[in-house]
């Protein structure tokens, strides 16, 4: 026998179940979700500072390789003044001799040595010989290309005299200056001056190749010379054009570095970015186990809590089914109130408790019915059973002829007679009431059933002085039982016959539609007034109370006419005003 508590605490617990199941679920999502979303965005972070590094580093690079130019920048130009000043002197004095023009002629030897001693005042006139400036400018490029800076400062030296940089110095003139280690290797590294320029202002970074195949770094840094070149006149009347501005001189300086130690740093940057990633991978899986675990251990845990509580708690909410259920038991054939009010209960409940008063006033009517059933039958078998044995005790008193036992005999006769219909009559009900009566349904006409209804009843009639007629529409076929239909219309028109008055009439019409068919008896008799005709079909009811002693009309007639037009899927009703007679319709589905 399953208990409602119970089936309650299961449905409770497995839908409490499936609500932390899905709260679980639901906050997992939610959880996991955030932390992806920290962890891309700490990760994102790690790689905007990773890259923040490397571009640290690469500047850091990149200054220390300017440093380093700038340096061997200023030297050059330490170095290289001195010597410019020096060597001017000489160029002047010595490498200049007017012996060097003598292939020119001997004017043009006397006009330059006069000229760049600064004597000769006035232009030269004549002659188509070769331009001094250019061939003091092709001797001055010979002579500056020769210019040296100390090896010292080619060598680049760290704080751990370590040699690190590539180090070469590009100058005006096409001259080459190149440090230990690019000698040694010998390699040159590629420089372009016209495209340098385009772009160069100051300085300058690029990619190069270095010796070994390997890839570095360099900076190209641009800087002037403060060379003191001869003077020229503004003016040369000779040539007839404005002498030239100096050229102006810089030189280039290359430090190149090898790009592996930068790489390293890289490597290095984006390994520790790589571990910090793999450490805040780890600790988010770890805080996502974490919270799982949590959440399972708060949801078993809220489950057990409510196993244990579940039973306290579905009792509590049951006490109003217990109190109504106190009631129900509490209510015997003496008392058929519940001992609850149906305010005192839930909502829930309410309908519960109006149904049942329902059912509980329908059993105590029922239980009443039944009561007066009983007093009604005893009633009933008490006045022929009381006749019977005065009938006997009469003809027992004294000796009688055998026409007088005879007659006796027949007494007796028509009282248990009379007996048998009453109990057979009771027997009808029972078995209704029991359900144990079968409605047969075949094809009859119900024309036959009227005609051998009417055939009984009218020698009946006759014998009470009455008129019988019968009306119908012609041969009607329906699926019905014919003997209940057979016992319901010889029922009525019995009581048309007793009930009526002399001198009267009684009618059998018998119409059809395509709906129903209708069955009415119709009587002259005493009638009946409202109050009779709403009970007129209860048991053992009886309009006239004259009749009892009779011992034939119990009451009981009426009530199964009733039941057997219920069971046929009719309907009945009837008709009636005091002292004007009857009218009973018997309605059939005519399918």
């Amino acid at each position: 026998m399953r208990s409602t508590r119970s089936l309650l605490i299961v449905y409770f617990l497995a839908l409490l179940g499936v609500g932390l199941g899905v709260v679980v679920i639901l906050a997992d999502r939610v959880v996991t979700r955030a932390l992806d979303e920290k962890e891309r965005t700490a990760a994102e972070a790690i790689d905007l500072r990773t890259l923040e590094r490397v571009r640290n580093e690469q500047e850091k690079f990149d200054r220390e390789l300017l440093t380093h130019a700038r340096l061997i920048a200023r030297i050059a130009r330490r170095e290289y003044l001195p010597q410019s000043d020096a060597e001017r002197r000489k160029f002047d004095t010595q490498l200049l001799p007017p012996s060097y023009f003598a292939g020119f002629g001997p004017t043009f030897s006397l006009w330059a040595v006069t000229w760049h001693s600064g004597l000769a005042q006035q232009p030269r006139r004549g002659g188509s010989n070769p331009n001094p400036q250019f061939l003091y400018w092709s001797l001055a490029r010979s002579y500056l290309s020769n210019l040296r800076i100390d090896e010292l400062y080619l060598k680049p030296i760290d704080d751990d005299d370590r040699i690190l940089d590539y180090v070469q110095i590009n100058g005006t003139f096409g001259s080459v200056r190149r440090s230990e280690n690019l000698i040694t290797a010998g390699f040159v590294l590629p420089f372009e001056r016209s495209r340098v320029d385009k772009v160069l202002e100051d300085w300058t970074y690029d990619e190069v190749h270095l010796p070994g195949a390997a890839t570095g770094r360099r900076v190209i840094f641009k800087t002037p010379l403060p060379i003191q070149a001869p003077g020229f006149d503004r003016f040369r009347p000779s040539q007839g054009r404005p002498a030239p501005a100096d050229p102006s001189q810089y030189i280039y300086i290359h430090v190149a570095r090898l790009s592996n130690e930068l790489e390293h740093h890289v490597a290095t940057f984006r390994s520790e970015a790589a571990d910090e990633k793999t450490v805040l991978q780890t600790g988010t899986v770890r805080t996502v186990g974490w919270i799982r675990l949590t959440l399972a251990f708060i949801a078993v845990l809220t489950f057990l809590a409510c196993l244990l509580g579940s039973s306290w708690l579905i009792r509590r909410g049951l006490t109003p089914l217990s109190r109504l259920s106190d009631a129900v038991s509490q209510v015997s054939e003496k008392d058929f109130r519940l001992a609850v009010e149906r305010d005192e209960l839930t909502t829930e409940l309410q309908p519960i408790h109006t149904r049942i008063t329902e059912t509980l006033d329908q059993l105590r009517m029922a239980f009443e019915r039944e009561k007066q059933a009983v007093a009604d039958i005893s009633h009933e078998l008490r006045t022929p059973v009381a006749s019977l044995l005065a009938t006997i005790d009469v003809s027992l008193r004294k000796p009688r002829t055998a026409e007088s036992y005879l007659q006796t005999l027949k007494d007796c006769r028509a009282i248990t007679k009379q007996l048998s219909q009453l109990v057979e009559k009771v027997m009808t009900l029972a078995y209704l009431d029991a359900g144990q009566t079968k409605v047969a349904q075949v094809p009859v006409d119900v024309m036959d059933i009227a005609t051998s209804c009417a055939a009984v009843i009218r020698p009946l009639a006759e014998a009470h002085g009455l008129q019988f007629e019968m009306k119908s529409d012609g041969p009607i076929r329906v699926q019905t039982d014919p003997d209940k239909l057979r016992e319901v219309l010889t029922n009525l028109l019995h009581n048309a016959v007793e009930y009526n008055n002399a001198g009267g009439r009684v009618e059998l019409d018998v119409s059809s539609d395509p709906e129903n068919v209708r069955f009415r008896v119709k009587d002259t008799g005493i009638g009946m007034t409202d109050e009779v005709r709403e009970k007129i079909f209860e048991r053992f009811y009886r309009a006239d109370s004259s009749r009892t002693a009779t011992g034939v009309h119990a009451g009981l007639g009426l009530a199964i006419v009733k039941e057997y037009v219920d069971r046929l899927g009719g309907s009945i009703s009837v008709e009636s005003e005091p002292g004007a007679g009857s009218s009973f319709c018997v309605s059939l589905p005519a399918a």
